[in-house]
């Protein structure tokens, strides 16, 4: 038995942090490992709702009292998260260089470390610095965009020899509730933090045009809506905003039979969460043909990837006029969830950094 630590910044309740929580609860759950997670500083207290009783806590690791950073001495497998944290991949940080914190760590009382790229991947490049000091690095990536910059570009040549994996981001699907409710409408939506580039402005414009034929057919239901559409968007009847985590999530995808994710064209979601649980919930997936989404939408199997808004609105048409491809589409969602269940991931993970399950 070992104890696999996971070290994150937590200074908010987003996917990277909610992440973190289910490696850890996963760990606990379905292998003989300990997980301790390891907040460079304070936990929000929403994120404790997410996080199984036994699974412990060290917050404030990289302040100078009450020396908390002894907790990175006693785990066998160090694995670091938010590496949008550009810091966490600089051998700076560890020694206590960076603007971050000012503990210099002893790297060579960490056997392992484990980094997830999971926002950018460009940091990664750094890591070397970090192999020399003996260190046995690993690189985990969250799409095959990331695994295949790594051995593309150049400026990689440093790490390119490390260990690497992508690794989808663990979703409970036991918590997941099917079956869908049942509706004569199809309904169609999505939920997401409510930022302008989680929902391109497109979205009324085809929202407005779909409606001009179907609109006794289909109901919208969004979860989460920038502040700039919700004007537009509440004059539209057959459309139901809600605030964000308004209500749980299994239950809101209950009464969704198609996900649309068509967040700003400008935006390379690496591996949305929202995406995952929705292809966990039995829906086709609407979304943008850019960053993660290739990796979790089969073009025409589960879903379609869209490379404009035109795109969208055909494929919506075409789901519309051919309700029998909502089911076949959203039973081959199901089928692909079994491959990011919590269970599967944290075996990967596992296995990845040397440890029997």
């Amino acid at each position: 038995m070992s104890t696999i630590g996971i070290f994150s910044k937590f200074e908010m309740c987003g996917g990277s942090e909610i992440r973190c929580i289910e490696l850890a609860n996963a760990i606990s759950k379905y292998t003989e490992h300990v997980p301790l997670i390891l907040c460079e500083k304070n936990m929000p207290k929403s994120l404790l709702e997410y996080k199984n009783h036994e699974v412990q806590v060290v917050e404030n690791v990289l302040l100078p009292e009450p020396n908390n950073f002894e907790y990175l001495y006693k785990v066998d497998s160090l694995v670091i998260i938010n590496t949008d944290c550009k810091e966490f991949s600089t051998l700076d940080y560890w020694e206590g260089k960076s603007t971050r914190h000012s503990i210099k760590i002893d790297l060579s009382r960490i056997s392992q470390m484990t980094f997830l790229y999971n926002f950018i991947v460009s940091p990664s490049r750094h890591l070397h610095t970090i192999a020399e000091k003996g260190v046995d690095v690993r690189i985990l990536v969250a799409n095959r965009k990331f695994f295949d910059e790594i051995s593309k570009q150049d400026r990689y040549e440093m790490v390119r020899h490390l260990p690497r994996m992508i690794i989808e981001s663990p979703i409970n699907t036991k918590k997941i509730q099917l079956p869908k409710n049942v509706c004569d409408k199809i309904r169609i939506g999505r939920h997401s933090i409510g930022s302008e580039s989680k929902f391109d402005a497109e979205n009324v414009k085809l929202i407005k045009e779909i409606n001009k034929r179907y609109e006794n057919e289909i109901e919208w239901d969004f979860m989460g809506v920038p502040k700039r559409d919700i004007k537009e968007l509440k004059k539209i009847e057959n459309v139901t905003i809600r605030n964000t985590f308004s209500i749980p999530v299994s239950k809101y995808l209950q009464d969704i039979d198609i996900f649309l994710f068509f967040v700003s064209w400008k935006r390379e979601e690496p591996w949305s969460r929202s995406v995952a649980e929705a292809i966990a919930s039995g829906c086709p997936i609407l979304a943008t043909n850019r960053g993660g989404n290739k990796d979790q939408v089969v073009h025409g199997n589960n879903g379609f990837l869209c490379k404009s808004q035109k795109d969208f609105h055909k494929h919506i048409i075409s789901l519309i006029e051919h309700r029998d491809q909502i089911k076949k589409m959203g039973e081959n969602s199901l089928l692909y969830s079994k491959f990011f269940t919590s269970e599967y991931v944290i075996n990967k993970l596992v296995k990845f950094i040397g440890l029997e399950i």
